[in-house]
């Protein structure tokens, strides 16, 4: 799970306040001339004019400016519209010549008409050159009526960052299983490629224009019941400031990590939790949020996990899924034991384990851990070729497998503090988390789900033993059971797909 990702702080001013800037200096020009035109006594219909031009330099024309398009919304070509052929400077020419030249005919004061058609001309000019406003206006409007057609009563609404392709992906077909109509609006339109490409979609994406947020009136239909937030981004507040709508607090995963009891979240409407744990980590971090706001609804992604069969001391050969975390922001939310992966995995290989190997998606995005990740793999594949155990890891593991797929695949799990190990706790199987600083009595004091881990120290001093319980004695089957109804509720099979599929029906019907 990431921590909160803090939107940009812009300092510097946009092109678009650039240009606003610019126009207001354009009008201030224009009005000049206008008093100078009246105290010259130029004529009633340059006075006009003047005023005219000075009027038309009020208006924004959302030169260069990108409207909101979508992908997959029925009646509406997908991506965005093509580019004006003419740039956005010319634009900024016309002006400056119509202004020079008005202040040339102020000067002189030439017959009435030569101000009539230098009205004219420069109304041409700015039509002509403000053919991207047009563009903008005809987009913005055929997206506007494809929403309203396709009338959808629920929204992602995502304003985060580069986890967006697996955190969208997590719940989508949690809110479609529903009936419910879905879109998912994106902010940042950088991140937008990657979405599309792999978060694999099935409801219509929506990407708010250049504009932003202010985008939002036209997208957010009268149809529109809830918005759905799967990212913890401070942008957020973009789309919450509508208040007309339902906020609901999603998160990406289950753990207690910072980013699970986050004093923003008190802002949400509502806030789905597994169970109590969910509820108890906001209290125990003196964070107030309204009891009513709570939904306890299970782990819908962790209803396909397969409870266990019999003690693992009875499996052979054993397989251990290693699934480490990122290293996060800053050091006081590094969780990951990846880099002492290698070292771990030796000793699993060393006991005749088979590893199923599947790192954090975001352990790709650093040079330093992209290089530990391969030697983990390459210690994989050298005991592969020379043994029979068939360790797996790579693509099948990372992008086709769900953690519901490797939690079926094991007989145990070895991860951080981590969303995984909520998700695993559904199997009832053995699993230790890795302590990277805390001592095993404080590691377990402040994480709650690691009081039926077996908590390996960061140095790995203790790793003998704790694989000792993990893949022979585990000592802790029975308090796992508890700890389970604790974190997870009282859910059984795929009961908290059907109960997160009623919250959202509830939700659009009782808005």
């Amino acid at each position: 799970m990431t921590p909160d990702v803090p939107t940009d702080q812009a300092v510097a001013e946009t092109p678009i306040d650039l240009r606003r800037r610019h126009r207001l200096m354009f009008v201030a020009a224009f009005g000049v001339l206008l008093v100078a035109a009246i105290l010259l006594e130029r004529g009633l219909v340059p006075i006009l004019v003047v005023a005219a031009l000075t009027l038309a330099a009020l208006i924004d024309p959302r030169l260069g400016e990108r409207p909101p398009w979508t992908h997959g919304l029925p009646g509406v070509p997908d991506g965005p519209p093509k580019q004006s052929r003419i740039p956005p400077v010319v634009y900024l020419v016309s002006s400056v010549v119509t202004l020079v030249a008005t202040a040339v005919l102020v000067a002189l004061g030439p017959p009435t008409w030569a101000f009539v058609v230098l009205a004219v001309l420069a109304a041409v000019a700015w039509f002509v050159s403000a053919e991207s406003a047009w563009r903008y206006a005809l987009h913005s409007w055929r997206v506007r009526r494809g929403l309203r057609a396709y009338a959808p009563t629920t929204a992602m609404g995502y304003a985060g960052r580069s986890g967006a392709p697996w955190q969208l992906r997590m719940w989508e077909p949690y809110i479609l299983r529903s009936g419910e109509p879905n879109i998912v609006v994106n902010l940042h339109e950088k991140y937008a490629r990657m979405i599309l490409k792999d978060a694999g979609l099935s409801s219509p994406f929506v990407q708010l224009g250049s504009r932003g947020f202010d985008d939002l009136d036209g997208v957010l239909v009268p149809s529109l019941k809830a918005v759905f937030y799967v990212q913890n981004a401070r942008a957020n507040a973009g789309f919450m400031a509508h208040k007309r709508l339902t906020h609901v607090w999603l998160n990406h995963g289950d753990s207690d990590k910072p980013a699970n009891f986050n004093p923003r979240h008190a802002l949400y409407d509502k806030l789905v939790v597994c169970g109590q744990a969910g509820i108890d980590r906001y209290a125990n971090h003196g964070i107030h949020v309204d009891p009513e706001k709570f939904v306890i609804l299970g782990r819908p992604q962790a209803s396909r996990v397969k409870q266990a069969y019999g003690p693992i001391a009875d499996r052979d050969p054993k397989v251990v899924l290693y699934a480490p975390t990122w290293h996060g922001l800053d050091d006081a939310v590094n969780f990951s034991s990846l880099e002492r992966g290698p070292e771990i995995v030796r000793a699993l290989i060393e006991r005749g384990v088979t590893v199923i190997f599947r790192p954090h998606p975001l352990s790709y995005r650093w040079r330093i851990r992209r290089a530990v990740v391969q030697e983990i793999r390459e210690i994989l594949k050298a005991d592969k070729s020379t043994s029979d155990r068939k360790h797996l890891w790579g693509r099948t593991v990372d992008k086709k497998w769900t953690v519901a797929g490797c939690a079926n695949r094991s007989h145990a799990l070895i991860s951080d503090v981590s969303s995984v190990v909520s998700d695993y706790l559904q199997s009832e199987k053995p699993y230790a988390m890795t302590s990277m600083r805390a001592s095993v009595e404080d590691f377990r004091a402040e994480f709650s789900v690691a009081e039926t881990a077996y908590v390996l120290l960061g140095d790995l001093s203790n790793l003998d033993e704790v694989l000792d319980d993990l893949l022979v004695r585990d000592p802790l089957a029975e308090e796992r059971r508890e700890r389970k109804r604790y974190v997870l509720g009282d859910f059984v099979g795929r009961e908290s797909e059907d109960a997160f599929a009623q919250f959202v029906r509830e939700l659009v019907r009782g808005a």
